[in-house]
């Protein structure tokens, strides 16, 4: 994201309080949210197709070859990801711990492929990185934006397309029109995103400007960001385009947020490119997951679950394209 990012209340319990609407989001957790059957070796995953939402996916075995001994002795891969945040990732139904979207249907999808189990681990976004980085998880799956600070850690192998929008309450009370019109203000965002290092350098420009600066509110994840609004503590909440959307549908049958429509942004500001984050080192990987994907593209598995979330798909599964996307904006 510039992103991102970069969520332990539970999407249910933080809506109760500020309304009776259940509304998948991302939030703040910690913990393991496993596939609905318990992890197996790899020989077993690959003894059958997996069907998921309608794609049919065969294991290969030259693939599984190339994953990790580590991950093939211990039988299943750990996708660290951060629930809920719709429509990448949240619960279904929400009071419960069964992972759903985007980012978890394509996980596995990635691991059928694979011929390998794949474990969602429900990681805070602030510590994500370093989850990886210190080898507790295998890779991230979060809506994470691919960018330059990133992929001095990470090599990221590219999926999908996002942005930054601004949400509000419904009816605009604050008459907000874009990012210029945040100065003053106090915004909320999620803490360790590109969305506040895009803010924190949007300050930059207004406190050079003369202009006053927003007061901006890291938290630790989009219901604490919602309830900052509602309660009058934030005008705003400034994250994900797709999730923006998907937060001001949802919501109280669209009638509670709304997103800020600014025609020089249609999609949102910054479109950045969303990538799966896995350790520099872990060549092996990078390579598996890669040719993973790349299949899944070939063979039309992954139309079929980008089709089902309504998100801005890649054309080929290419590693650390943050300069490139940077460079052409509109993909």
């Amino acid at each position: 994201m510039t992103a991102l990012r970069l969520r332990s209340i539970l999407w249910l319990a933080a809506l109760a309080a500020v309304t009776a609407v259940v509304l998948l989001a991302m939030g703040c957790g910690s913990g393991s949210s496993s596939p609905s059957s318990s992890p197996s070796s790899s020989a077993a995953a690959a003894s059958s197709a997996v069907v998921i939402d309608g794609a049919s996916i065969t294991a290969d075995a030259g693939l599984n070859a190339m994953l990790p001994a580590s991950i093939l002795s211990r039988g299943y891969l750990k996708v660290a990801s951060a629930l809920p945040y719709e429509p990448w990732e949240y619960f279904d139904p929400p009071t419960s711990k069964n992972p759903a979207g985007f980012d978890y249907d394509l996980s596995q999808a990635i691991g059928a492929k694979l011929g390998i189990k794949a474990s969602f681990i429900n990681t805070p976004f602030d510590t994500i990185i370093l989850s990886v980085t210190g080898a507790k998880n295998d890779m991230i799956m979060a809506d994470m934006y691919d960018n330059a600070d990133r992929e001095k850690v990470l090599t990221f192998v590219d999926y999908a397309y996002d942005g930054t929008s601004i949400l509000v309450l419904t009816g605009n009370p604050d008459g907000l029109t874009n990012l210029d019109s945040l100065s003053g203000k106090p915004v909320a965002v999620l803490s360790g995103s590109s969305q506040q290092a895009l803010l924190e350098n949007v300050n930059k420009t207004f406190k050079s400007s003369g202009k006053a600066e927003m007061t901006i509110l890291a938290l630790p994840g989009t219901p604490d960001g919602l309830l900052a609004i509602k309660g009058g503590r934030a005008v705003a909440l400034v994250t994900d385009h797709s999730q923006a959307e998907a937060v001001a549908k949802s919501t109280g049958g669209g009638n509670v947020f709304e997103v800020i429509s600014d025609p020089a942004a249609p999609n949102g500001y910054e479109p950045a490119i969303v990538g799966i984050g896995i350790a520099k080192s872990n060549t092996p990987l990078v390579t598996a997951v890669q040719k993973a994907l790349q299949a899944l593209i070939d063979e039309g598995s992954y139309k079929t679950i980008v089709d089902k979330y309504g998100l801005s798909p890649v054309e080929s599964a290419l590693t650390n394209q943050a300069a490139v996307v940077s460079a052409s904006p509109s993909p």
